[in-house]
């Protein structure tokens, strides 16, 4: 597997939550390629630390549905059928409507300027910005909206759900149109 392009872990926050948020981000931007086995310590090396926060972080993968345990052979991305995609997108849609309705009740003016600020990372226009960096800002968007209505375990299961669907665009490129309109659609 060509690890080699996933970055080396600062010591910051915990070494298996920097494992999980960088594996999250490989496994998004098509750096771990489907189908393929993987195993704990080519990915300890490649991201510079011991397997056991790998382990850690692969353990809170297969708990998110993104990757399979496949015994005495390692790991490798999880197979989602239509019917699941569909589900995800619908669990998705459900979640983030239930963090908004929350919001719409609670939400002071100075959470609507945190978010506002948010945005601007990605505003007015998201061209000359890359996919990664849309793709941060939007999570970081919708996961400080739940933390702001006081959702913590719907902030937990959105990360679940976001997870699923990065293996879902794993790779896939978006058109910078539909970004904007992402853009737009999270002014509103």
């Amino acid at each position: 597997m060509a690890t080699s392009s996933i970055p080396s872990l600062v010591r910051s926050e915990s070494l298996a939550q920097q494992g999980y948020d960088t594996i999250r981000r490989a496994i998004r931007d098509g750096k771990i390629p489907r189908g393929q086995l993987f195993s704990e310590s080519s990915l300890a090396e490649s991201l510079g630390v011991s397997r056991t926060p790998v382990r850690e972080a692969l353990l809170n993968l297969f708990r998110d549905g993104v990757v399979e345990i496949v015994p005495k052979r390692g790991y490798r991305l999880a197979e989602l059928d239509e019917a699941a995609i569909s589900e995800i997108r619908l669990l998705r849609v459900a979640l983030e409507q239930l963090v908004v309705g929350r919001l719409c009740e609670t939400c002071t003016p100075a959470q609507v300027r945190e978010l506002r600020t948010i945005l601007k990372g990605a505003a007015p226009k998201s061209r000359g910005r890359s996919q990664a960096d849309m793709y941060r800002i939007d999570e970081a968007f919708h996961i400080r909206m739940a933390e702001m209505a006081g959702l913590l375990q719907i902030r937990r299961e959105l990360l679940s759900v976001r997870g699923k669907m990065y293996l879902i665009a794993s790779g896939t490129e978006v058109a910078s149109t539909r970004n904007d309109a992402v853009i737009r659609e999270h002014e509103d």
